[in-house]
Parts: C-alpha cells; structure tokens; sequence
C-alpha cells in the first residue's frame, strides 16, 4: 500500500494545501503570536501576507516595504531594532492580522471573490478570539470587508473621512500618512 500525498483544505486561506504550506502558515501564526496584545485597541486588517515569509511584518529580517511606513505612521520611532519597535507596537494595543492568514497565490480568485469566501471567518475570529476595541482595515481593495464588518456590527471601525478605509502604508510622499494619523489618533486609546 503506497502512500498518497493528500492536499487538506487550510484553515488561513481555504485553500487546497501541502504539507509545506501548513508548516509556513504555522510558522507565521508563532511570529505574530509573540507581539499579540492581551487587550487590542486597533486590530488592522491587511488583504494578505507577502508571499516570502521573511518579508512578513512580525518576520525578525528587516524587510522595510510594509513595515516602515506603517510603524512611521503610527509614530513608533525608525531609530529603534525591529523587535523593540513591535514590542512598542503591541504595548499600544496595536495588532495585525490579514483577511487570509496566506499569501494569496498569483491567478487567483478576484479581490472581491476572495473577500466574500474568507469574510464571514475573519468577523468569527474578530467575535471570538480578538474583540479588538476598533477594526481598521487597510487598502481600497477592502472597502467591501467594511461593509461586511459594518452589517456584522462588531465594533466600530477606524476609517477616513467619508467612511473610506485607511490606505496601505507606503513609502513616498502623499498626504496619505496625515489622513492615516489622524484616523488612528482618534480611536486610539
């Protein structure tokens, strides 16, 4: 009798998933895990984490694309090591977490698709597990998850003017880091 690879459905993503797979979703859930708050404040919702791990934003490697945007919009200072400016993060209540807890793979469904699948198990999770104080997603793409988490009534939402949701931190000049600021400083403690 030999043995058959099985691809088991992943409870990240929903997705058909190897072994490998499970093992570097795990793996990112004990890095996150490290700098989870015991009580959130803010729980930013991001559409998906970076396809290579190290590039994650609880990773110990210096990938800046994300997190230095981010963390200098939430005024947690450049000048510090990583691990302290997460440990500085946590201490504010702050935590991250992605509508797929998977990169999602190129090809792949659309935005949309993905949002209305993966959806109702985000606002589970944020009922039962997280019950953050204030729900702030990121990027445009998930303007439909706000009307999810909006109709769920969970708590309110950090957005911009106008409803709008905040924007994907990103280096470069823009107003956007402003807006991003001010819609945090109001619902942060």
């Amino acid at each position: 009798m030999g043995a058959t690879s099985k691809s088991l459905p992943c409870d990240g993503c929903g997705l058909p998933a190897s072994p490998e797979h499970i093992a570097e979703r795990v793996r990112r859930l004990e890095l996150a895990t490290q700098f989870r708050p015991i009580h959130l404040g803010i729980l930013f919702v991001a559409l998906a984490p970076p396809i290579r791990a190290h590039d994650d934003f609880y990773a110990p490697a210096e990938s800046k694309e994300f997190i230095e945007p981010f963390l200098e919009a939430l005024e947690i200072p450049p000048s510090m090591h990583k691990p302290v400016r997460l440990a500085e993060y946590q201490r504010r209540g702050y935590y991250l977490t992605y509508l797929s807890e998977c990169p999602i793979p190129e090809n792949a469904e659309p935005v949309a698709a993905t949002i209305a699948r993966l959806g109702p198990t985000l606002i589970r999770r944020i009922k039962f597990n997280f019950r953050p104080k204030h729900i702030a997603p990121m990027g445009q793409e998930l303007t439909p998850l706000a009307e999810m988490l909006r109709a769920a009534g969970i708590g309110p939402l950090v957005t911009l003017d106008h409803g709008l949701v905040l924007p994907t931190p990103r280096t470069g000049p823009g107003v956007w880091m402003e807006l991003f600021r001010r819609a945090v400083t109001a619902a942060a403690p």
